[in-house]
């Protein structure tokens, strides 16, 4: 993919609303023209067909159970959706980042959830491939993307919140072993991981260790009840004299506040990713009640109020698409993203908040009932903006890269 992803399409922002709507009506292909490869586009067209076949029946036992349901796994795995920018030799598919945004995206319209548990595999699987040796990568990458092993990444902790150079978890060097002691919060898979990666203070700087969480003195928290993205099992998980071998140390002592950046840079785009399919399910919602609710005989799709909200949720998620697949490219050229990431991760979730808000208002009261997915949709995207850093967090980060 290049950079004519970025030309060929209309400014819709300057559409007026009525030719918005109409133009949404049509197929994600006839709309849309991200100039993506034959590659690329036979993918886009798998995973869409995959996620509405296989994954529509997960949302009741993921948003109302608030379960994770594990006979997904070997369905996502024989997808290849577990490991998509990885080498085939480690288990991937030997692809780029703008296929994994294009497969994040249409589970997320679906599922958004399901899609959150296959970015955190591609952020442990990000950390085996950057920092493991050999040994480690076909150890643990092979499995994770066969679907047979989980993992999960922990940096965040009950009292240090977006601050990871204050975090209090710390590992001691004791012989051939290292010996964990902390506590790691809002943990993904937590519940069923394999393995994990802990963020660790080790003789004053951040170093990074690989746990089995079968290991003696690992033990995790009660699952999590939350406002949405049910069914990721967040948890506490607690390191009580947790020993593990020296090669378990990843990347040698020290400096991996750095790493941290860079996987969080990988979380940004997914999270982004997660958001525009979040936003298009509202729109496709919007758009569906609109044209059966009967307002004196007529549909109130053909209501000027009606007109402004859909076209709203139309620019405001195409602008957000744009942004997305740009992050995706520039990831995909090697470039250092964190700024980029940072403004995409910013705008899009923002923006999934109120493009979510919107569709809710098309549906009036009826937008606060569970028997309407755009109730569970507005509820997925309010946690975007908390996730991966607060909006905050990312305005403080643009601002420090800022020329001057």
């Amino acid at each position: 993919m290049g950079l004519a992803l970025f030309t060929k399409l209309p400014n819709v922002l300057t559409l007026g609303s009525l030719y918005l709507i109409r133009y949404y009506l049509k197929s994600e292909e006839e709309a849309l023209n991200f100039n993506l490869t034959e590659q690329q586009e036979m993918f886009q067209r798998e995973v869409r067909k995959f996620a509405e076949a296989e994954t529509t029946p997960l949302v009741d036992i993921m948003d109302r159970e608030n379960t994770f349901p594990q006979e997904i796994r070997p369905k996502l795995a024989a997808m290849n959706l577990y490991g998509i920018p990885w080498e085939q030799k480690y288990g991937g598919a030997g692809s780029d980042y703008v296929s994994l945004t294009i497969a994040l995206v249409e589970l997320a319209k679906v599922i958004a959830p399901l899609s959150m548990h296959v970015q955190c595999q591609h952020t442990v699987g990000d950390r085996f491939n950057k920092l493991g040796t050999e040994e480690q990568k076909q150890r643990f990458m092979v499995p994770i993307c066969e679907g047979k092993m989980v993992g999960c990444f922990c940096f965040t902790e009950p009292d240090t919140g977006s601050h990871p150079k204050m975090i209090k978890t710390t590992a001691v060097e004791d012989g051939d072993s290292y010996v964990l002691n902390g506590t790691k919060r809002f943990v993904t898979n937590g519940r069923f991981a394999d393995v994990a990666f802990i963020f660790a203070k080790l003789e004053g700087d951040i170093s990074l260790f690989l746990v089995d969480t079968n290991t003696k003195g690992f033990s995790r928290g009660p699952k999590m009840d939350k406002l949405g993205l049910r069914g990721t099992e967040l948890c506490d998980l607690i390191m009580d004299d947790v020993r593990i071998p020296r090669e378990n140390l990843m990347g040698g002592k020290g400096g991996k506040f750095d790493a941290l950046k860079d996987a969080m840079t990988l979380g940004k785009l997914c999270l982004s990713a997660h958001c525009i399919g979040l936003m298009q399910a509202a729109l496709d919602e919007a758009i569906k009640y609109s044209m059966t609710r009967m307002h004196f005989d007529e549909p109130i799709f053909d209501l000027q109020a009606i007109h402004w909200l859909l076209a709203e949720m139309a620019s405001r998620l195409e602008a957000s698409r744009w942004l997305t697949y740009r992050a995706a490219f520039l990831k995909d050229q090697g470039l250092d993203t964190i700024k980029d990431m940072a403004i995409t991760k910013l705008f899009v979730t923002q923006t999934a908040v109120d493009v979510c808000r919107f569709g809710m208002q098309v549906h009036g009261a009826y937008g606060i009932s569970k028997e309407y997915k755009i109730e569970r949709i507005f509820r997925d995207a309010k946690m975007y903006e908390l996730l991966e850093g607060t909006s905050e967090i990312q305005r403080e980060l643009i601002v420090k890269r800022l020329p001057r």
